[in-house]
């Protein structure tokens, strides 16, 4: 039983009677066989304590569970996961628009786990990639509206406006969750990665360490890079500490439609050219020492910035620390393998996934917004700065 995800379902504000959050959380559970056929619930005591309900409600939800067929009472030995029947995709089919993966495996997981957990309740997936334009999404999901999808999960694309999109969703009385992202956007539940704490923790990490003078190199303009921005400021204006920040520029192919109509996010190359500005000339007298740490973007800004301080006889960590996003498995086998943080993929598709299927069950709670924390894989390439 996983104590933690039930624990917020019991505890959300939505307005449903406390005994079914806890009824619902752990036949969720149960249909994703996070508890197994013939597990062992915890007593009524332990739930009674770990979810700070009263024991009454404990066994009010497991009553239920028990008449509805999720669990059996076994006297004086305690109450058991039933096996359940395998169900057929004639639930329904859900519709999934996400980000081409490019190099990224988040979308992959985020994908895999949100299949998993819509097909263990019998719906089927009908899914589609965009090129982070407003135009194409709005096409996919109307291809996917005319197979009669019964709900979707869109991650909100970087350029464009989709409120007109959303709201015509919400008239149709389709759910909706946005994945992955965020958009400036009211009563549509979101399920995301905790992008301003990945930045905060990114830099707290490299000051903890000593350095004073620390850059941020990366996109701005959209929901992921303006969070990460945005708490790289935070935890530089708590130690009284210079903002250094660098944006990446693409350029007209780079953010155009290409490869058979979806963008090539090359950001190593701008990235190295960006490195080249900051550290390949001389500073002048007015200007503010060169950094000697830089919060990377993603991974893919990383290499970018690791080849140009190379080239430029910088020395990783001992010259300039480097700590990015998205935990590739190619910057684990670089010469100086390199701290990163690991999004939660899966964990936003399997949530975003619940979601849908309380929205599918009749929950008509306010909309809620999810922010998952990323893991920080910390490796070689952080260090103290240079004498």
């Amino acid at each position: 039983m996983d104590i933690e995800r039930i624990r917020e379902r019991v505890q959300l504000s939505a307005p449903a009677p406390l005994h079914q959050k806890l009824q619902q959380a752990i036949q969720e559970q149960i249909t994703d066989q996070t508890l197994k056929p013939g597990e062992a619930l915890p007593s009524e005591r332990a739930m009674k304590e770990a979810f700070g309900i009263s024991r009454a409600t404990v066994r009010q939800a497991i009553n239920t569970l028990i008449q509805e067929g999720f669990l059996q009472s076994v006297a004086g030995t305690g109450t058991f996961v039933l096996e359940q029947p395998v169900q057929s995709s004639s639930a329904g089919v859900i519709g999934l628009v996400t980000s081409s993966p490019n190099f990224n495996f988040f979308y992959p997981q985020l994908t895999a786990a949100f299949n998993h957990r819509i097909r263990a309740r019998g719906h089927g997936l009908m899914m589609a990639l965009h090129n982070e334009r407003a135009e194409l999404v709005e096409e996919l999901t109307n291809e996917l509206l005319q197979q009669s999808v019964i709900a979707l999960a869109i991650t909100p694309p970087r350029y464009g406006d989709i409120s007109g999109l959303v709201n015509r969703l919400r008239r149709m009385n389709i759910p909706l969750v946005l994945v992955g992202r965020h958009a400036d956007l009211n009563q549509v539940d979101v399920i995301t990665t905790d992008n301003r704490d990945i930045g905060y923790r990114a830099t707290r990490h490299l000051i903890d360490l000593g350095h004073t003078h620390i850059a941020y190199l990366g996109l701005l303009g959209y929901s992921t890079g303006d969070d990460r921005a945005a708490g790289y400021r935070q935890a530089l204006q708590e130690a009284n500490l210079p903002p250094h920040i660098y944006q990446i520029q693409e350029d007209a192919e780079q953010t155009g439609d290409t490869d058979n109509g979806f963008p090539r996010e090359h950001l190593s190359d701008p990235a190295r050219v960006a490195v080249h500005q900051i550290w390949g000339t001389p500073n002048a007298a007015n200007r503010l020492p060169q950094p000697t740490a830089v919060f990377c973007f993603n991974d893919i800004v990383a290499m970018g910035a690791y080849k140009a301080l190379r080239g430029l006889k910088r020395r990783i960590p001992q010259d300039v620390s480097l700590v990015s996003v998205d935990n590739l498995l190619t910057i684990s086998h670089f010469e100086v393998p390199l701290s990163t943080f690991a999004l939660p993929g899966e964990a936003i598709g399997m949530r975003s996934a619940e979601v849908l299927l309380r929205r599918l069950d009749g929950d008509s709670s306010s909309a809620e917004t999810v922010l998952l924390q990323a893991e920080f894989v910390p490796r070689a390439s952080t260090a103290a700065p240079p004498a």
